[in-house]
């Protein structure tokens, strides 16, 4: 046997193991209230409202601690156009996600171009770099098996996103392209990940119907270009003066809790806090869950 057969043999073992190996697929994290944080979900949204933004997302998986009060995301990220001459946008946007024994940290950095198509209405396109970091606590992870393990294991990866928005007047859409390098986290034995890609559509429109009382309903798909079925949200915000309240429904895709409802203050446009809470119902052979509970902070300037 020569030195190219067994080069050859041995790339044919070598992609057998990988294709044996297991690799856990890692999607985007999706807001309840998906409405109220469009830039983390779409780089191009950056300075779509003319004006600059604070904001921070929270969730909780269990709102009464029985399972656990950890933070299953966190979301900050600040977003606005780049002054007053120049309509295109710029935004920072950070994560935490906890899942299991995992945790996900993220920071990017987005840049949008801006084309005007009018006095109200314009068309960006985006971009975010990001640098993202997972890491796996192998005890937990190995609880129960007969080899367990102790420590952490790491990895960090580059990834970016891509997206487009649209605002005619009082009507909003936009797509992103999330995770298009794929990363890939290399984690000791079956704790690998992958990012997933997926495109995610959202659209919705303003329904103004006196001075400070408006209605906007909208929806958002998610689809991997990968194998996976497409996901639906349907939502509704109303907003009464101060007051806003809305309606969300997931059970396309999530059974055991179909219905979102929120309510939270809004002042002057300025200053906007959002919660939602999960309306939870039981499944056959599946005890009913803890709710689980998100809040949005805006502040805009």
């Amino acid at each position: 046997m020569n030195l190219k057969q067994i080069a050859v043999i041995g790339l044919l073992l070598l992609a057998t193991r990988v294709a044996q190996a297991q690799v856990n697929p890692q999607r985007m994290v999706i807001p309840r209230l998906y409405q109220q944080n469009y830039f983390y979900l779409n780089p191009a949204f950056a300075g779509a409202e003319k004006r600059k933004e604070l904001g921070v997302t929270g969730h909780l998986n269990s709102i009464t601690g029985r399972t656990s009060s950890a933070p299953l995301s966190v979301m900050v990220h600040y977003q606005g156009f780049v002054n007053d001459l120049n309509p295109n946008g710029i935004g920072i946007v950070g994560v935490y996600d906890q899942f299991g024994p995992y945790w996900l940290g993220k920071l990017g950095f987005t840049y949008a171009k801006r084309f005007r198509l009018g006095n109200n209405s314009s068309v960006a396109v985006g971009a975010q770099l990001a640098a993202e970091y997972l890491n796996v606590d192998l005890a937990e992870k190995t609880r129960g098996d007969e080899k367990k393990m102790v420590g952490h294991d790491n990895d960090l990866r580059p990834d970016v996103d891509a997206g487009v928005w649209l605002n005619v007047h009082n009507f909003y859409a936009g797509a992103t392209f999330a995770s298009l390098l794929s990363p890939t986290y290399n984690l000791v034995g079956d704790a690998e990940h992958e990012g997933i890609r997926e495109v995610l559509v959202t659209a919705g429109y303003k329904i103004v119907f006196a001075h400070q009382f408006s209605l906007t309903p909208s929806f958002f798909m998610g689809q991997p270009l990968k194998d996976g079925k497409q996901e639906y949200q349907f939502g509704t915000m109303a907003n009464i003066k101060f007051l806003t309240a809305g309606v969300n429904y997931r059970g396309q895709f999530d059974k055991t809790a179909p219905w979102n409802v929120s309510a939270g203050l809004n002042i002057k446009d300025n200053v906007q806090l959002t919660t939602t809470f999960d309306i939870v119902t039981e499944t056959s052979g599946v005890e009913k869950p803890d709710p689980q509970v998100e809040a949005n902070l805006r502040v805009r300037f």
